[in-house]
């Protein structure tokens, strides 16, 4: 009967549509943004370009100033000697004291060219008070003029040069300006650059001084003047440099991303570019802390939104949650699932359908191979077949009928379930794979499927799943006796080879197996065991893939095919490593006492077929007597 929705889950999304209105408030906050953020960069744009220029104006006037006074110092001096040699040096040192108390950031003032027509005591006019009160040495002054000879030598062709010379001055900020004087000659003056640096002010706009050289002249940062820092691969300061205008303005970032607001001017006095500019967070930064309040104040009105709607929503998001997490549980091949439900709207018919669906796939599964039904779910089983090398496995309950035959129904069923849950557990902690139960037989096979790495780790591993068997079946035996609990002997049978692996069958119905003459060779090779008085018995094939793991007895030949082969009754695992993981295998195994399972393998167990047949109740048989062929009368796998 088909389920109906009550109560559909659209009625409840209706309440959702609110959200809309805090979608509205964010797009209108975003518009106002946008539209306030292109008035504050015009304005910003603005503000800044005419700092640029009165920054300009003060440098300007800073620059001309100290060049007339160096020239008229000069002349003053050429004058004073021309006419009163005697007592000029007293009279240049009462002036030269007054001009450096009316400009002490001037520090020195150096005439270069014609010096003869000079006293070359009067070359170098130096500010001894501000060369002491810095720890300067004039001799740093003709250091700095050798290192900066060919610069200078600029101004003695008709340009003004300013330079850097703080570097050469112990990092104290000092500027020096080269101009022309008349003739061949050029007046040199070092001046202290913190009075220009001090103009600039501190606001948010930050101005600095660069050469056409791409030299830092001034600069908040004092470490770039000190440190002799170029600026010329920077492509904001080439393109205000290279500009052809005397002023640039431009919206850039730096190398590290972060954007300005940039502008420029130069100076005709020398060759200098006055920059100014501001971030563009700072410019933001007011329509930033507005949008800002605006998020918080609609995440505020958004929160109290969600809960006044999770009241009402909560019974289809925990739902449809469930579902999710039921839907990836179904995906990893987990069936079973407990989704319960009291709601009648769509989620509610959801949920009970993928309840009853996950109730098919778990019964499904039982009645097929887990492991062949992941390697499906995963798409790495498809449709065909191919040769393999693989270790193949059958096992038998000894007078199975006859046992059969004094159980009802039910307890029969009962004691099969028992006894196929410990042997399957054996085969799929090995890595090995059911390939189907043939009443009380079991066929399993390693390698045909997924291999464990190699032929022999294959064949190993069914080695350890007929030993584990063993060790189980020594503890399941323990707990039963009597006429409706009787003990049980298996005998198990393994052999190695090449068989044929994929999916045979109809339209309808196709299941995963294997079949060749290996596999006949395997199913053969139980029978044997009745008759050798053994329990687990390995074809020659098998033996040579795992010889050094194991001890075993040779029971005899037999033929396969026109070759005759060697059988042996596998009585332990050597002691050593692989013995030790065994053991651990056994410990994670449920319905196992691993105390009494140490008879059966591992250094406690068996070291002969006589120990063997002792520890299970195996009576030796009479092989001299032994027909092998009259034996044989099990079913059989055909060959492909």
């Amino acid at each position: 009967m088909a389920l109906k929705v009550k109560f559909p889950i659209g009625a409840k999304l209706v309440a959702i549509i609110t959200a809309l209105f805090f979608l509205s408030l964010g797009l209108i906050t975003l518009l106002v943004a946008l539209f306030v953020s292109a008035d504050l960069e015009r304005t910003a744009r603005v503000n800044n370009a005419n700092i640029n220029k009165m920054s300009s104006l003060t440098v300007e006037d800073k620059l001309s100033l100290i060049k007339s006074s160096g020239m008229v110092l000069l002349e003053d001096i050429s004058t004073i000697t021309a006419n009163d040699k005697n007592n000029a040096p007293y009279t240049v040192a009462q002036m030269n004291n007054m001009f450096f108390s009316k400009n002490p950031d001037i520090a020195a003032i150096v005439n270069r060219g014609q010096a003869e027509t000079l006293d070359p005591s009067f070359t170098n006019i130096i500010n001894d008070r501000f060369f002491i009160s810095n720890a300067l040495s004039a001799d740093m002054i003709n250091e700095f003029i050798t290192a900066n000879f060919q610069v200078l030598n600029r101004s003695l062709i008709g340009e003004t040069i300013v330079i850097n010379a703080a570097p050469f001055f112990n990092g104290i900020p000092l500027l020096a300006m080269s101009f022309p004087m008349q003739g061949f000659s050029s007046l040199m003056v070092l001046f202290s650059s913190e009075s220009i640096t001090d103009s600039f002010g501190t606001g948010a706009n930050s101005t600095f001084i660069v050469n056409y050289f791409g030299d830092v002249l001034v600069h908040p940062n004092q470490e770039l003047v000190s440190g002799s820092r170029n600026l010329l691969k920077n492509p904001f300061i080439q393109e205000c440099i290279a500009n052809s205008g005397l002023t640039f303005e431009k919206r850039f970032r730096d190398d590290s991303g972060y954007g300005y607001f940039g502008a420029s001017q130069k100076l005709s006095l020398a060759n200098i570019v006055v920059v100014s500019f501001i971030s563009t967070d700072t410019v933001f930064e007011g329509i930033k802390l507005t949008t800002r309040r605006n998020i918080y104040i609609s995440i505020g009105v958004w929160f109290l939104s969600v809960m006044f709607l999770w009241f009402f929503s909560k019974n289809i998001s925990r739902p449809l949650e469930k579902l999710k997490a039921a839907a990836e549980q179904i995906e990893n091949g987990d069936y079973n699932l407990d989704l319960k439900t009291k709601s009648l709207d769509e989620t509610g018919v959801l949920t009970k359908s993928v309840q009853s669906m996950s109730n098919v796939l778990q019964n499904f599964e039982a009645l097929t191979n887990k492991h062949l039904a992941r390697l499906a779910r995963e798409g790495k089983l498809t449709m065909g077949g191919s040769i393999r090398s693989a270790t193949i496995f059958f096992s038998d309950i000894r007078s199975f009928t006859a046992i059969s035959e004094k159980l009802s129904p039910a307890e029969v069923v009962k004691f099969l379930n028992d006894y196929m849950d410990r042997m399957v557990s054996c085969v799929i902690i090995t890595g090995g794979v059911i390939d189907k139960f043939i009443g009380d037989a079991i066929m399993a096979h390693w390698g045909a499927v997924e291999s464990a790495g190699s032929e022999k780790e294959d064949a190993f591993q069914g080695v350890r799943a007929a030993l584990m068997m063993r060790a189980s079946l020594y503890c399941f035996n323990k707990t039963r006796g009597g006429a409706h609990n009787p003990v049980i002997k298996t005998g198990c049978g393994l052999n190695s080879g090449k068989i044929v692996a994929g999916q045979i069958g109809s339209d309808e119905r196709v299941m995963f197996t294997v079949i060749g003459g290996a596999v006949n060779f395997a199913e053969r090779t139980e029978t044997f065991n009745k008759p050798f008085g053994t329990e687990i018995l390995i074809t020659e094939y098998t033996w040579r893939l795992v010889k050094e793991h194991i001890i075993v007895e040779e029971m005899g030949t037999v033929m396969d095919g026109n070759e005759q082969v060697k059988i042996f009754a596998l009585i332990n695992i050597k002691d050593g490593p692989e013995a030790d993981r065994l053991l651990e295998d056994l410990k994670k195994m449920d319905k196992i006492d691993y105390e009494e399972c140490g008879v059966c393998v591992g250094p406690g167990g068996p070291h002969s077929i006589d120990e063997l047949r002792k520890l299970l109740g195996i009576p030796t048989p009479d092989l001299v007597n032994l027909n092998l062929e009259e034996e044989e009368k099990k079913y059989s796998v055909a060959a492909p």
